[in-house]
């Protein structure tokens, strides 16, 4: 590891520290915000992206990537894909709350399984795009919605499930061309590369490896559908799955 590096690394651990610390205050809770299961406030929802408990404050505990009590904090455990109380774990049964005027309007969380879920993506669109609606209680009425509004170029599912950017960026972990990301993995039940999972078995209907389903996931780029996902030689317009990385590496940007 070099100087540089080593520097780095001990910044980001006393940003962390410090994070921490401003995190303990709890009396500062609005009448909006968003709180996790173990009572860990998470950041006010507020205009004001300046105040220090904001959620949007990138330099405050609750906005910033490098703190361990945000929700953007890709490794912290409710930023984090493996989180047991993050907004982005597929598999949490314990993900945060969204108080919006002191009521409880619903659960930000990629499990598809939680009833009345609020997608993170749609979350943080409005969070980020329309405040003034989401403090009266309206949120982007879907992910699919709120990545076609940002103009990015992916797939879903036809039961509305994401599976993953197109961009060819192997680092991004969304993207499908991330091997260890969970919608470039092969074991991944999000994936289209499993096999055995509902979007990669050629016996599920979901899956663009039936060569017997209607209902193959939809390609999206820059926000507008273009084709279908399928070895189904019947749908129109269709683009094979087993071409799909070249065909991205072709016609995406890596920074899409």
């Amino acid at each position: 590891m070099s100087e540089s590096d080593k520097t780095k690394e001990v910044l980001e651990q006393i940003l962390a520290e410090l994070y921490f610390e401003q995190a303990k205050d709890t009396k500062s809770r609005e009448k909006s915000y968003l709180i996790a299961e173990d009572g860990q406030l998470l950041g006010n929802i507020t205009k004001n992206n300046h105040d220090i408990n904001s959620i949007l404050n990138k330099y405050g505990p609750y906005g910033s990537p490098y703190s361990t009590t945000s929700i953007f904090n890709k490794y912290s455990k409710y930023g984090s894909q493996y989180g047991p109380y993050s907004i982005n774990n597929p598999f949490c049964n314990q993900p945060p709350n969204l108080i919006i005027n002191g009521k409880s309007i619903g659960k930000v969380t990629s499990n598809k399984s939680i009833k009345g879920n609020i997608a993170p993506e749609a979350f943080i669109f409005s969070l980020e795009n329309s405040i003034d609606s989401l403090l009266s209680g309206k949120i982007i009425e879907s992910e699919t919605t709120a990545r076609a509004m940002k103009r990015e170029s992916f797939i879903e599912a036809q039961d509305g499930t994401f599976l993953g950017k197109l961009n060819p960026n192997k680092y991004d972990q969304e993207s499908i061309f991330n091997r260890f990301g969970s919608y470039g993995n092969q074991f991944s039940q999000v994936s289209i590369f499993n096999r055995y999972s509902p979007y990669g078995s050629q016996f599920s209907d979901l899956s663009p490896f039936n060569k017997f389903s209607n209902t193959p996931p939809k390609i999206y780029v820059d926000g507008n559908f273009v084709a279908y996902l399928s070895v189904n030689t019947f749908i129109k317009p269709r683009i094979d799955p087993e071409e799909i990385l070249d065909w991205a590496e072709r016609n995406i940007s890596k920074y899409n």
